[in-house]
């Protein structure tokens, strides 16, 4: 008989652990963002967040972010030589200033993307992911007709999810501003809710927490590119993010980041 200490793997373990779906930690990220600042409601916002979490310190200010995300866990370092496919992937979230306990922070409200691990790992972190296609601009600059990154370009993203349009947004570059200077709540910390029902029926979920991320190994650009920005909600029959309409547009932002996952901490657990 095989005992539990004998299998191997991150999630879900095996005799061997090779077929595990995401790999052991720490996971290592390089990502482009395509980001989009903006104002909604603030009830509609706080109505995302169950207390004790609360809305941020701009409770009426919501993310919309297209990315192109590399990652890699640490027993699949090789992952980019012999299967390349497991090493990237599009991804659009919401994001949403919040706090707890007097800690800022931003939490995910929804987040869609195209690969199984990326889905699978971030409901371990706490995101609610659900599969979707992100599409955004990519120049290449060695094609003579494409326009270099820099002042003027335009450049855009949408997602598409289940046969529906759900966003899409559009930045037109004007200037470089220090990284620092990206806006609340981009450089926040993650607070998310993680959450998994019980299978029984009736029961109270398994697990219902907030938590946060310990990351390290933090690079950036030097500079983003920022400018004006627009971005339009599309109704959806399977989604609830239309409460989140945009009011007011704070500006695009166009930049590159990088980080290691080590892990992360329960702060609260409803369960």
């Amino acid at each position: 008989m095989t005992s539990i200490d004998e299998l191997k793997g991150y999630a879900y373990p095996s005799p061997q652990g090779i077929s595990s779906v995401v790999g052991d930690l720490p996971w290592h990220f390089g990502t482009e963002h395509l980001d989009i600042v903006f104002t909604a409601d603030p009830k509609a916002i706080a109505s995302f967040l169950p207390e004790p979490l609360q809305p941020g310190e701009n409770p009426d200010r919501v993310i919309l972010s297209f990315g192109k995300w590399w990652s890699l866990w640490e027993n699949g370092l090789d992952l980019p030589a012999i299967n390349p496919e497991r090493t990237w992937y599009m991804e659009t979230v919401l994001w949403v200033g919040s706090s707890f306990e007097g800690k800022q922070g931003k939490t995910c409200i929804q987040t869609w993307v195209d690969n199984d691990f990326t889905m699978a790992r971030g409901m371990f972190m706490g995101f609610n992911k659900k599969l979707g296609q992100t599409v955004i601009t990519d120049l290449q600059p060695l094609n003579p007709k494409m326009p270099p990154i820099g002042k003027g370009t335009q450049m855009s993203g949408y997602t598409v999810s289940h046969g529906e349009r759900l966003f899409e947004g559009k930045v037109t570059l004007e200037k470089e501003i220090p990284y620092e200077d990206l806006p609340d709540p981009i450089l926040k910390g993650l607070l998310n809710i993680r959450y998994f029902p019980s299978i029984v029926r009736n029961a109270p979920p398994s697990v219902f927490e907030i938590v946060s991320l310990n990351m390290d190994n933090f690079r950036q650009n030097e500079t983003v590119w920022a400018g004006d920005a627009s971005a339009a909600f599309y109704p959806s029959v399977l989604e609830e993010y239309m409460v989140l309409e945009p009011r007011d547009i704070l500006g695009g932002y166009y930049f590159f980041n990088g980080a290691t996952v080590l892990g992360g901490e329960v702060l609260h657990s409803w369960v």
